[in-house]
């Protein structure tokens, strides 16, 4: 009783606690959510994946190898596939390499990957200067393109577009793509969203444009999705380590103007990862952190209908959350994600995570809508 009293904010929030709490480990040590292991090196740092699924429905999970989080002494972008629906993943395939030169070394930050309408299969990546510059300075993106699904790539493509962690391609059914980034503004230091467009295929692409800033806020991680009716929704981390909740902007002309910001109820979300399922719900997948220490806890899942999606006063806005994993190590970092539906209904995760590893590992974990709601 005393917590349904609670206003909304406040209830999610407790839930989100509980969750977390139902989802530790049992006696065994194991977690209690079906999972498997993608990639396990204990002598390299493998994080940031990104997931998906290609029409021969081979799934493929892009990631990277480093020494460390921050990466320093090199830092390489690598793939592997699986034919079984995540169950086993084939051999490493390296895409490209990075080594320091001249006392610098260029850094590939958070690969992404997908397919266009036309088949055309892309990774991409941000890059900058690891050591002589500043992520703010001398970042781009780069895109790899495949024509046989994923078999064999082009050599990269410098995009022109500025910014770190960039979001998914957004294909609208136009041909139209939209690159979401995050930048730094410089009088104030926040991070702001903000997206360049490209109407010929992804060969040039727009100055950027504001999707989101507040003097008060660090708006950043954007993830966009289009809904049935047009609009799209981009969801965004809060970087200001207060535990504030993920943040969402809303655009009605393709991503040409947003409005926004405006507050959900995931709360300590960082790097959501927006997406349909099967039901047509949306499902947002993203690191649950909490204020001040204890950074990066766990990954969550947040489903909410397409008219919550849409809605921005967050009284009006309904979902439930589900517990992914948790990391148990004293080095908490965990929660860069990419997912995928598969055929049987469920959805599939690839996430990064230290948990029982010396370093990070990559690690899948299926997950289905009754995990939310039995219907």
């Amino acid at each position: 009783m005393l917590v349904m009293a609670l206003l909304p904010r406040e209830r999610d929030s407790i839930f989100c606690q509980i969750a977390a709490k139902l989802q530790m480990p049992n006696v065994e040590g194991r977690m209690l959510r079906e999972s498997v292991t993608i990639s396990r090196n204990d002598e390299i740092y493998e994080c940031f994946p990104d997931l998906m699924r290609l029409e021969t429905g081979t799934l493929l999970c892009v990631y990277r190898e480093s020494n460390n989080h921050t990466a320093e002494d090199f830092c390489d972008l690598v793939w592997r596939t699986s034919d079984d629906d995540g169950k086993t993943w084939g051999n490493r395939h390296v895409l490209v390499e990075s080594r320091p030169a001249d006392g610098e070394l260029m850094k590939w930050n958070c690969p992404r990957t997908g397919v266009l309408a036309d088949g055309r299969v892309y990774i991409l990546c941000d890059q900058y200067p690891r050591f002589t510059g500043h992520e703010d300075e001398g970042s781009t993106t780069w895109i790899w393109w495949s024509n046989d699904g994923g078999e064999t790539w082009a050599d990269p493509v410098d995009t022109g577009v500025k910014g770190i962690v960039p979001d998914q391609l957004c294909e609208l059914p136009s041909g139209r793509l939209l690159l979401s980034k995050q930048e730094r503004e410089p009088m104030t230091g926040k991070l702001r969203q903000r997206v360049c467009i490209s109407d010929d295929g992804g060969r040039t692409w727009s100055d950027s444009v504001e999707i989101a800033f507040h003097p008060d806020l660090h708006l950043c991680e954007g993830s966009i999705l289009r809904l049935p009716d047009g609009t799209l929704v981009c969801y965004m981390r809060e970087n200001s380590m207060k535990g504030l909740p993920v943040y969402k902007a809303i655009s009605k002309d393709d991503g040409e103007s947003w409005v926004g910001p405006f507050e959900t109820p995931m709360h300590g979300g960082h790097r959501p990862v927006a997406g349909f399922l099967p039901s047509g719900h949306v499902m947002v997948v993203y690191r649950y952190t909490t204020a001040g220490k204890g950074f990066a806890k766990g990954v969550f899942a947040y489903r909410e209908s397409v008219e919550s999606a849409a809605e921005v006063d967050v009284d009006k806005q309904e979902g439930r959350f589900a517990a992914i994993d948790h990391d148990r190590s004293a080095r908490l970092d965990t929660g860069y994600v990419g997912w995928v539906t598969l055929p049987d209904g469920r959805a599939f995760i690839a996430n990064y995570i230290n948990d029982d590893a010396p370093k990070a590992q990559i690690r899948g974990y299926w997950i289905s809508e009754s995990d939310f709601i039995i219907e």
